[in-house]
């Protein structure tokens, strides 16, 4: 008789499925619902998802907590996550060679056209993150074999039919059920190419029925559609096209469902990744709201049936590789990609030193996406699937600038990587306005982390210079420059940069010409140097933690080749030490001299002043042979993107060698405010001389002179 009872128990036990919507940000109150189910006793057979909600559910049914998944998700960084930009930290010792550029780059196509971008985001840390998360599901290709049986679906973007995803690599399977058209870039899985799965079915709720569950509890979390008042701009846009259609396809599946959980989210848009907790809790309070419902389907189903038995391990993060595979790659090696990576076969990797390697190889800039795939092995090691995007060797890049002194200055730079020989870099610079200029730089590379390169770099480029008389500006004239260099280096991994170099010009005042400028109207410069560069600053414009130095010896020493005999030196020095959360402290140093030259006062003196110098004067202003600039500053970075300086700078400078002869120092002191963008990055600094005068230094964009290490 209790034998029947239990069988009876048995049989009147229902399947139960979880169907996940897609809502971007606002996804995250899954976490909050399922904390309620999970209280009341209820655990899912089947699980379907779409987009984020894909993704939360890929972690349930991998046998996380609702709890592990909400620590796992508010320790991410969500901003980094769309960061595709690469951060100057990370960047390889040899591509400091030159300084940042542009406000807007694009790749060209193979008829030299730029090619409009097909995303905001390309999705490479998506991707790695991804993998972090679902690693663990590698031990398997069957999604039914997880410890809860698990589907989602995408788009076909060239078909418009939805895909199911039941196999295969899970991280493969989230990223293009997640990829929201025009913001993150579609996905390619072995040829097909799929964006956002809520396209074709924001709720999966049939999925599950075709799975086998009886009873399915759908959580809807998506945005509804807004009114006319709340279509303001690009974003709103966008996100109502998406919803049109998403809702359409909603309203066909809302019949099947027997529990709908809809918390209000009225109050978050899908893009705020600041606010998870709070979208958290909504999910949990809306679900104790429905706690009625909920206890009333329990009642209905019975005794949860028990899932597959299973010895997946989701803490599993250690590897065996036992071959590395390269997929995608076109004009770089697999070879080339290997040693990017630096992994070996037949060795052990965590998840982290995978995605290390990976963001390595990334940084070389030669790829758009790279990311790890692990496909295992009857003997229970891996084979290690590398998928690589690369970056089109052509890009041209548009470089808008404005200072007090050159005013206005448009350049384009297009940049040729591994185009005319393999490791090889071409970046070539029109700039025309308050300065114009025409450069052109070339360098081909024996290495990677370590090597040697050899260098050759050509250059004219017209300016005014302005002659001031008690820091009033008084004149000015026209200097024309041309000339190149050639030479031999070396680059230590994160260390070093040295090279040996030749070098030769001629700079001619030709207009306007001021009689009081000491400089001669023409001259001939050429001769030999040695200069060296180091950089570990995490941010070139605004740095606040790192070190950079920079030394360049040069020497003329034959009349025949040019016009004044002399050795000189210019160096600088800058340290920045974090002091406490987003303040940092800074001191630097800046030495020029020409030594005991005999012809100082024709030679063409060091600037001293701007931004770049003694904040206290105008670019022109100060001009010597001999100089010493000593710069003690605090910083300030608020929001991740406004900058705030104070400090302090102590200048001395003469006709003479500065450390042979005491010279007084005078100083000045120095608030500074900027804006932290990649679009169009900005900084106004406001110094204070020892004459009382009020220096204002204005630089908007990429102010920068890409080829400073290039040049003589």
């Amino acid at each position: 008789m209790l034998l029947l009872c239990f069988c009876s128990a048995r049989l009147a036990a229902q399947t139960l499925g979880y169907a996940f919507s897609g809502g971007g940000a606002r996804g995250f109150a899954h976490i909050g619902v399922l904390k309620v189910l999970e209280e009341e006793g209820l655990k899912p057979n089947y699980i379907s998802g779409s987009s984020i909600g894909a993704i939360i559910g890929a972690l349930y049914a991998m046998g996380y907590t609702p709890s592990e998944i909400e620590q796992l998700c508010l320790g991410m960084n969500w901003d980094d996550l769309t960061r595709d930009l690469h951060q100057r930290k990370e960047l390889y010792i040899g591509q400091k060679r030159w300084l940042p550029y542009g406000n807007v780059e694009f790749e060209l196509n193979d008829s030299w056209m730029p090619q409009l971008p097909s995303s905001v985001f390309v999705g490479n840390r998506i991707n790695l993150e991804l993998f972090r998360i679902t690693a663990a599901a590698s031990q398997t290709r069957d999604f039914s074999a997880l410890p809860i049986s698990f589907v989602c679906n995408a788009t076909n973007l060239i078909s418009g039919k939805p895909h199911v995803f039941t196999e295969g690599s899970l991280m493969q399977a989230l990223r293009a059920s997640m990829s929201i058209p025009s913001l993150v870039k579609p996905f390619e899985i072995n040829g097909d190419i799929y964006i956002d799965g809520g396209v074709s079915q924001n709720l999966p709720i049939d999925l599950l029925h075709q799975m086998g569950a009886q009873k399915v509890v759908g959580i809807k979390v998506n945005s509804t559609l807004r009114n006319r008042n709340n279509l303001n701009n690009l974003v709103d846009i966008l996100d109502q096209t998406i919803n049109i259609g998403i809702t359409r396809n909603l309203q066909e599946h809302l019949d099947n469902c027997d529990l709908l959980l809809e918390p209000d989210l009225s109050g978050f848009s899908s893009t705020d990744y600041q606010k998870l907790q709070e979208i958290i809790d909504a999910g949990e309070k809306a679900a104790r709201e429905q706690i009625g419902q909920i206890r009333e389907l329990k009642s209905r189903i019975g005794d949860p049936l028990p899932g597959p038995t299973t010895d997946f391990d989701k803490h599993l993060s250690h590897f065996k590789i036992a071959e590395i595979n390269v997929t995608g790659n076109r004009f770089i090696s697999a070879v080339k990609v290997r040693e990017y990576l630096g992994l070996k076969t037949n060795s052990h990797y965590s998840t982290e030193e995978l995605l290390a390697a990976c963001t390595y190889a990334w940084n070389s800039q030669v790829f758009n996406t790279i990311y790890p795939e692990l496909i295992p092995r009857p003997d229970g090691s891996y084979d290690l699937e590398i998928h690589v995007k690369e970056k089109d060797r052509k890009t041209l890049a548009l470089n808008m600038s404005y200072n007090s002194d050159e005013k206005l200055n448009a350049g384009l730079v297009l940049a040729l990587n591994n185009y005319l020989l393999k490791n090889s870099k071409l970046i070539s610079e029109l700039k025309l306005g308050g300065k114009n200029e025409l450069n052109l730089d070339y360098v081909k590379n024996f290495g990677e982390q370590w090597g040697a390169y050899y260098r050759l770099f050509g250059y004219v480029n017209e300016k005014t210079i302005y002659d001031y008389v008690d820091h009033h500006r008084v004149s000015s004239a026209r200097s024309l420059d041309w000339g190149f260099t050639t030479g031999l280096g070396i680059f230590a991994k994160d260390i070093l940069i040295g090279e040996l170099f030749l070098y030769g010009g001629e700079t001619s005042l030709y207009s306007e010409i001021s009689s009081s400028l000491s400089i001669p109207k023409s001259s001939l410069n050429s001769g030999f140097g040695v200069k060296t560069y180091h950089e570990s600053l995490d941010d070139y414009l605004f740095p606040s933690k790192g070190l950079r130095i920079c030394t360049k010896f040069n020497f003329a020493r034959s009349m025949e080749l040019s016009d004044y005999i002399y050795s000189s030196f210019r160096g600088r020095g800058e340290l920045y030490i974090p002091l406490w959360k987003s303040i940092s402290y800074s001191i630097g140093t800046d030495y020029g001299s020409y030594f005991n030259s005999d012809t100082h006062d024709e030679l063409d003196p060091y600037i001293i002043g701007g931004m770049e110098g003694f904040l206290g004067y105008s670019r022109y202003e100060v001009s010597a042979p001999h100089y010493q600039i000593l710069s003690s500053s605090l910083s300030y970075l608020a929001y991740k993107y406004l900058w705030f300086s104070l400090g302090a700078q102590a200048l001395r400078y003469a006709d003479s060698d500065v450390w042979g002869v005491h010279k007084d120092w005078e100083f000045c002191s120095f608030a500074g405010l900027g804006i932290k963008s990649k679009l169009l990055p900005a900084k106004l600094i406001l110094a204070l001389n020892e004459a009382g005068k009020v220096n204002s230094l204005l630089s908007i964009g990429y102010d920068l002179d890409i080829f400073s290490f290039s040049r003589k």
